[in-house]
């Protein structure tokens, strides 16, 4: 007998329910000549998503590749390429039903053995090597038919439902660095490191309600943000995205303005392999020295949420809405500072990805906090694709501001932080971080999910890992002779539901 996991079927409410009949008739689309321009402020990190790691990357490339899952506005799993699914009663096996006459950009059908040969690298079965520590928690998969595919794991994991939004590339397609084709909306037609990318619409595509109303697409990269302000009023550039509240004030004539939580965590990095931030007291200092609230009125705008831990509150039900444990204190930040023998202070070189103007305004802010309590901050700004290798890979850093998007997966949100993952860029190291992790993972119970989720946050939070800061609004602008924009509760836009105004 098979069955649901509790945790899987709440998150998925509705999802059997989702009609896919409704889109097998193709709607007529008023084809827009002009193309839809996108502005983008940092670099492609990579066209092959087994190799993409930037959020800005995955947003764009969301729209050539689809996942057996997508995600709704609430922040619901809904099918995609997958049609149903069941889950063993042990939570170990997985039985996909995967939708039938879907292409390929190349005109290739979709079947099971593109997603077996995706998760096979991604698992390293073959290779023994795995892409992805997620997926190597697969022990076998079997493909039973052009669309079935049975999942077997090494262990239960109330995340593995979650990971199946990852890009489905096709077998035995070695061109996705340079050419990449998947089954989603639009299709690739070039990339200019520095310029952009361009996109066209693809008119077989297999959700027939959602094929692109405009026929080609422009991702444009706009490092500049007062270039970026002049195309948006100048009407050269039709939306971005991750907008400040002063740049906002600029374009309020020519665009529709859409804020909303995303489900972001912004947060003040410290290696805690590093001295003196391996000495919890110096940690703590940090904490009370800095002002979240001034960061939020003036950098944010008020546009933003304050974290008192690695969460965001935008996934409410797993949010610990706790106490802060080191709210703004600057004398005690200076006794603990003395406690830890650095009572004349330190110094210290902040490192921050220089595409990202509310990172920057951020880091600005702290450095003239910090230096109230004796700390010398020295900003080192580089650019994001150094960022990623620097200080996420390498852990080459002393202290920076970043932000990571957010999961509907809450376990996913914070298992970054687990003293084994590679990912763990400031080296925390708990063990009772790590067991409620481990926990979440394998209950039965959505309750017990919740707790030890919160739980982990408090852990992080009393061990005052890092400093988590904000979790800033999502800020678009849109031209406003286009509709059809929008929200998620991740870091996601679907430009093929953007259209024309009627006049």
């Amino acid at each position: 007998m098979k069955k649901r996991n509790i945790f899987v079927s709440l998150a998925l409410a509705g999802l059997l329910l989702t009609s896919c009949g409704n889109q097998d008739k193709k709607e007529n689309i008023e084809t827009s000549d002009a193309p839809l321009k996108v502005a983008m402020y940092t670099e492609i990190d990579s066209l092959d998503p087994f190799n993409a790691t930037a959020g800005d990357t995955k947003t764009i490339m969301d729209q050539v590749f689809d996942g057996l899952f997508d995600v709704d506005e609430d922040g619901n799993l809904v099918p995609d390429l997958c049609e149903s699914y069941e889950i063993s009663e042990d939570g170990l096996t997985y039985d996909f039903k995967l939708k039938e006459g879907v292409k390929f950009h190349n005109d290739k059908d979709f079947t099971a053995d593109d997603v077996y040969y995706t998760y096979d690298i991604l698992a390293g079965l073959t290779s023994g090597e795995p892409k992805s520590s997620k997926f190597a928690q697969i022990e076998s998969m079997e493909v039973v038919s052009p669309t079935e595919i049975k999942i077997k794991l090494k262990e239960k994991s109330n995340s593995f439902i979650f990971l199946n939004t990852q890009p489905i590339v096709q077998k035995d397609y070695a061109d996705n660095q340079t050419k990449p084709v998947g089954t989603g909306p639009f299709e690739f037609v070039s990339y200019t490191p520095g310029e952009g990318m361009k996109l066209k619409r693809f008119d077989d595509y297999h959700r027939k309600d959602h094929v692109a109303k405009f026929a080609d697409v422009e991702i444009l990269r706009i490092a500049d943000r007062q270039t970026l302000i002049m195309a948006l009023n100048n009407k050269d550039v039709d939306l971005a995205t991750g907008l400040t509240n002063d740049e906002l004030s600029q374009i309020e004539e020519t665009c529709d303005i859409h804020s909303f939580p995303q489900n972001l965590v912004q947060v003040l990095g410290l290696n805690n392999n590093v001295k003196p931030f391996d000495d919890m007291r110096v940690r703590q200092a940090v904490a009370y020295a800095v002002d979240k609230d001034e960061i939020i009125n003036t950098a944010a705008g008020g546009r933003a949420s304050k974290l008192v831990s690695n969460f965001s509150p935008a996934l409410k039900e797993y949010y610990n809405d706790m106490e802060e444990k080191y709210p703004y204190n600057p004398e005690k930040a200076k006794e603990l500072l003395k406690e830890a023998g650095l009572e004349d202070g330190f110094s210290v070189k902040l490192t921050v990805p220089s595409d990202y103007k509310y990172h920057m305004d951020t880091a600005e802010l702290i450095q003239a906090q910090l230096g109230k309590v004796g700390i010398d901050v020295t900003l080192d700004p580089i650019e994001f694709s150094t960022w990623l290798s620097k200080v996420y890979k390498d852990k080459d850093y002393e202290a920076t501001v970043s932000g990571f998007i957010g999961y509907v997966d809450p376990i996913r949100v914070i298992d970054r932080y687990v003293s084994t993952n590679d990912k763990n860029f400031i080296n925390y190291k708990s063990e009772a971080y790590d067991e409620a992790i481990k926990a979440a993972q394998s209950a039965d119970a959505e309750e017990d999910i919740i707790q030890n989720v919160k739980d982990a946050q408090e852990f992080m939070a009393e061990d005052a890992g890092s400093v988590f800061l904000t979790d800033p609004d999502n800020n678009q602008a849109l031209n406003k002779d286009l509709t059809g924009l929008k929200s998620y509760p991740v870091q996601k836009i679907n430009l093929e539901d953007i259209e024309k105004k009627n006049d």
